[in-house]
């Protein structure tokens, strides 16, 4: 291995070349888009059970918008990292 290769080799890249392994901001938005979908599927079911009921759900609904909406502007800054 030469010098170059040594400085180009991340090393813990594990075989892969520097600009295949993610950063750290789009492992960052990962882990962010993982906990906002899980709130996005709990506020679905909240929503979806005061329907049913015959409930008001204004605010399950409300909550549940709200989410989607974080959850979309995540999405779209991990798509750009």
């Amino acid at each position: 291995m030469t010098g170059e290769d040594r400085r180009t080799r991340s090393p813990g890249a594990a075989g892969r070349s520097p600009d295949s392994a993610p950063t750290a901001r789009a492992q960052r938005l990962e882990m962010t888009l993982g906990i906002l979908g899980f709130f996005v599927v709990i506020s679905l079911v909240y929503a979806v059970v005061a329907e049913v009921r015959g409930q008001d759900a204004l605010k399950e609904v409300g909550v549940l918008i709200l989410f989607l909406v974080v959850f979309s502007l995540v999405w779209r800054a991990w798509r750009r990292a």
